[in-house]
């Protein structure tokens, strides 16, 4: 693990940061401005200069609705090949981070950059996927009518249109790309198989799939076991380790046993739109201000 410097957060929480040694860098004349705000960064943040490892940078974001704070000075930064949980109460901003990230929803305030080429903040949606960043919703968004292959068929990277893509012809290399995907995500036995048919569990894998054959630097998955079954539980732990190190994953999840299951470093607990915690399973499960977060009880 990177060396680290320990802060102090809201509510006098510790949390960890990399040491990205930005305390003598000039106040950089957009930081701080959004789309509402003025014009943001016009070139990346030193931080990200200094650490070519930084492949996700969020810097002082802030985000209102109708009043209600959704974020709050947030700053999170996530490595090349990291696998970061995100956790809190329901309400905390876990998924508008995830738009944030997407072009979804653009902040009031704050820096936003994926590598140092693209500012977040200056992309929309379509702009930002096809940069390397894929993102999976709690509910499975597939082709039920269609079949497992045909559903990684259309993701492929490069896809124009399913009528083009049922037109032409797969190279070889495509057609082990996704034998490949369907391996890692256990369904290569269903390959020819309606995707409607699936369990529940399996459309999930599914989705990881299809977000995998878009090549993708960044998977952003939201709840991604909400409503398996434990075997299907498991078997998506070993999925997201098989994928650690290749890509770089953010899970927002409430199963505080999967968490710990694929946990291996850095998680980062939100509360009332900021970082609260951050740190190792043991450190922020232990965190007495991440305990009353949680209504008082300790996390499992």
């Amino acid at each position: 693990m990177s060396s680290a410097r320990i802060v102090r957060s809201a509510r006098d929480s510790l949390v960890l940061r990399p040491d990205i040694e930005d305390e003598d860098e000039p106040e950089d004349p957009h930081l701080g401005l959004g789309s509402r705000g003025g014009r943001p960064r016009a070139r990346p943040p030193k931080a990200m200069r200094r650490q070519d490892r930084i492949l996700l940078f969020l810097e002082k974001i802030s985000v209102s609705f109708d009043g209600f704070k959704a974020l709050n000075d947030l700053t999170l930064y996530i490595r090349q090949g990291e696998l970061r949980c995100v956790i809190g109460p329901n309400g905390a901003g876990k998924t508008t981070i995830m738009d944030i990230i997407t072009g979804k929803t653009r902040p009031d305030s704050g820096s936003a950059w994926f590598t140092r080429d693209l500012n977040l903040l200056e992309n929309d949606e379509v702009a930002i996927a096809q940069a390397g960043i894929g993102r999976k919703f709690q509910k499975p968004s597939v082709f039920e009518n269609l079949t497992v292959f045909q559903n990684l068929e259309l993701a492929l990277a490069g896809s124009k249109s399913v009528w083009r893509t049922f037109r032409a012809r797969l190279e070889a290399g495509e057609i082990e790309f996704i034998d490949e995907i369907l391996g890692r995500i256990a369904l290569r036995d269903e390959r020819g198989r309606q995707t409607g048919l699936l369990s529940h569990g399996q459309k999930q894998w599914l989705e990881i799939g299809m977000i995998l054959a878009q090549r993708p630097k960044l998977l952003l998955l939201d709840e991604p076991v909400a409503g398996m079954a434990p075997a299907e539980i498991d078997r998506t732990v070993e999925l997201l380790r098989d994928l650690e190190g290749a890509h770089s994953i953010m899970v927002v999840e409430h199963d505080m046993e999967f968490v710990r299951a694929i946990a291996r470093e850095t998680v980062t607990v939100l509360h009332q739109g900021a970082v609260l915690a951050e740190g190792s399973m043991d450190f922020v499960q232990k965190h007495p201000a991440v305990i009353e977060a949680y209504l008082g009880e300790a996390l499992c």
